[in-house]
């Protein structure tokens, strides 16, 4: 992959978005994409939002009122993403993090939050590019599982 555009969006103020953190994220994206198996140059947004933000928007497009620590919009049909014209990428999708739930899961678990949403963005960037976990017990959650811990590893986080 030659090139990874991210682009950030902060709705939030509970966790500072430092350029340390960004570049972390990125890292994550860049190294679960290739995990995963998509290793083209590509462009993907992350927002940080709260937990009321992220309820409304997991209410308008998952039909649950609740908070979740995460959102991934992927913009492919059966993993056909589009290049976007203007800039030669293509265009992968949005992953949307609630820091609220992610500062107290990572409380929860006894890591940093940084951490915690470092694993959140490396889950989300897999559902953007095709991988999925609804079968619990199943392979493909054993191969999402495999392939998130390949990434934690890689990035020694």
């Amino acid at each position: 992959m030659r090139r990874l555009r991210v682009s950030y969006f902060n709705e939030q103020e509970l966790v500072e978005i430092t350029p340390e953190l960004k570049r972390l994220l990125k890292s994550c994206i860049k190294y679960a994409m290739i995990a995963g198996g998509f290793d083209e140059d590509s462009e993907v947004s992350v927002s940080f939002v709260t937990n009321d933000r992220i309820r409304e928007i997991n209410s308008d497009f998952r039909n649950i009122d609740a908070p979740t620590d995460v959102l991934s919009f992927p913009l492919a049909d059966n993993c056909e993403f589009d290049i976007n014209p203007d800039s030669g990428l293509y265009t992968l999708g949005d992953i949307i993090i609630s820091t609220e739930r992610a500062s107290e899961q990572a409380t929860e678990i006894g890591h940093t939050v940084q951490r915690e949403m470092a694993f959140l963005v490396i889950h989300s960037t897999l559902h953007i590019i095709g991988y999925d976990h609804h079968d619990e017990d199943g392979e493909d959650t054993k191969l999402m599982r495999q392939k998130e811990r390949e990434v934690i590893a890689k990035l020694g986080i």
